[in-house]
């Protein structure tokens, strides 16, 4: 028999967690550092020694950056700009996969979640969730699918918002509908990802219901 799982935002319970956040520097040279310290912490510390394969590749991937940074502003240029972006761009997904196994971790050890965060380098979010009414994230029928559904909107005609995120920080926007329901699809089995909800109307928006660590089946 098959478990699937149903996370409810509930009116006005509040739900407070912590959780590991990034927080990427515009800058090139900038990025570099705050990618050399997360990585330096992270192998410095003994609450990741399970990561040392991940570590050492996102060692790898800083190195990289750093020598098409310096190429690409050498005269004339060993790399280009491309080449440098491409490298920026591999290093940011070893960050935030590296934020994800934070995560995990510190949410296996809750008593030292906060300091798990912190000795890799990241900062901890701490996040109060109320929420106006229900919002539901289950199972959307297919692997990699989400159904997300909320209370339609009384006596109004408006529109429903959706997102997910990664990180809680950086959101995707999922198609808004009329209708208080939606699927939504192409994601990876085990990922586990944040998702919100909000309503459009005459009046405005409404605030954003969430619905964290919701583990994709």
């Amino acid at each position: 028999m098959k478990i699937f799982w149903i996370y409810i935002m509930t009116t006005k319970v509040a739900i407070h967690q912590i959780k590991a956040a990034l927080d990427f520097p515009h800058k090139i040279l900038d990025f570099i550092n705050y990618a050399k310290t997360i990585q330096e912490s992270m192998a410095g510390s003994s609450y990741f020694t399970t990561l040392s394969t991940q570590i050492a590749a996102l060692l790898t991937a800083i190195t990289t950056l750093d020598s098409r940074e310096s190429g690409s502003k050498a005269v004339p240029p060993t790399f280009t700009i491309a080449q440098r972006d491409a490298a920026w761009v591999i290093v940011q997904s070893l960050l935030r996969d590296m934020q994800g196994a934070v995560q995990l971790l510190a949410k296996a050890d809750m008593p030292n979640a906060e300091s798990i965060i912190k000795a890799a380098g990241m900062h901890v979010k701490g996040i109060g969730i109320r929420g106006k009414s229900e919002f539901r994230v289950e199972f959307g029928g297919q692997t990699g699918s989400v159904k997300l559904s909320a209370p339609g909107i009384p006596g109004t005609h408006g529109a429903h918002e959706w997102g997910w995120s990664a990180d809680g920080t950086i959101w995707t926007s999922i198609t808004s509908t009329v209708d208080a329901s939606t699927i939504a699809e192409g994601f990876t089995l085990g990922q586990v990802l944040d998702f919100r909800h909000r309503t459009i109307t005459n009046d405005g928006p409404s605030a954003w219901d969430h619905v964290d660590d919701y583990a994709i089946q």
